[in-house]
């Protein structure tokens, strides 16, 4: 699979490397994984695939499950999950959290895109939550992707950042958001994050990464300032045999500035949902 070169080694290192740091306070600190607004979209979603399955026994691939938000909504409808992630930190918060609700699932250690690569199963639903972002090719991921999904099956990731309208508003945003969220959830990490904004300002910049790299969440979080294409993205699946709806919405790591992110729309957020009609064109 393409991206995995030495940089695309070097972000899943990094990302190895973050989630070790912060895997203890992801559920408390990620709006994705304990707000109810995005709470009541993911439940809301997977209904939706529900109601359009053609299977009764549905085999789910979580890439990137992390702690376990998404996985335990797919189990408690019934349906079978593998859950792939770089981090073993944040598959044993998974498996204690599933564990917990009397559930069980496969879990593999591994980067999705070696995962993938040898992977010859064939998923009903494939996911990504909050995870495209954090590859270094999310495009060759999401094709590769598309050849594990049966047809009738879905392919469903939310929470990646998109591009945005304006990059200063889109800056500025992000660190109000940034240090409201420090400052109410995570204050032992405030004065940290305030000396890793003041080095991503006075660094030179890495030519080779297309940034400054103050620390290894600027390489985890590849494309999370710059955001990401989800029109392309949804081309790409669309081009390989896939009905594809795309969806953008404000977000927020606190409530008021989710509250002014409705406003401002100044940070936005894509979900694609898409339903694989048809067969890729190399296997008809």
């Amino acid at each position: 699979m393409t991206g995995n070169g030495s940089i695309g080694d070097e972000v899943i290192s990094a990302n190895v490397a973050f989630y070790r740091k912060i895997a203890s306070k992801y559920d408390q600190y990620e709006s994705c994984a304990r707000e109810k607004f995005y709470q009541r979209m993911l439940e809301e979603d997977l209904d939706q695939i529900c109601g359009q399955l053609i299977t009764r026994t549905v085999r789910c691939l979580d890439c990137g499950g992390g702690s376990g938000n998404l996985t335990l909504k797919m189990l408690k409808r019934g349906w079978r999950v593998t859950v792939v992630d770089v981090s073993a930190e944040m598959l044993e918060i998974s498996k204690a959290k599933i564990q917990a609700h009397g559930y069980e699932a496969d879990f593999v250690n591994d980067s999705v895109e070696h995962f993938l690569s040898s992977c010859l199963q064939d998923f009903d639903v494939v996911t990504f939550s909050s995870v495209l972002h954090h590859l270094y090719s999310p495009q060759d991921v999401v094709k590769e992707v598309a050849m594990r999904i049966k047809p009738g099956g879905f392919f469903y990731s939310n929470f990646d950042p998109a591009f945005p309208s304006s990059r200063l508003l889109a800056t500025c945003f992000y660190d109000f958001d940034t240090i409201l969220a420090k400052v109410l959830m995570d204050r032992k990490d405030f004065l940290p994050g305030i000396i890793r904004r003041f080095r991503k300002l006075t660094n030179a910049r890495d030519e080779l990464h297309e940034r400054v790299v103050a620390s290894t969440g600027d390489l985890a979080e590849y494309h999370a300032r710059k955001g990401l294409d989800g029109g392309c993205l949804a081309d790409t699946l669309r081009g390989l045999g896939f009905s594809v709806g795309v969806e953008h919405y404000p977000v927020g790591r606190t409530e008021f500035a989710l509250w002014c992110n409705r406003h401002l729309h100044a940070l936005m957020s894509f979900k694609i949902l898409a339903r694989r009609e048809s067969a890729p064109a190399q296997e008809i």
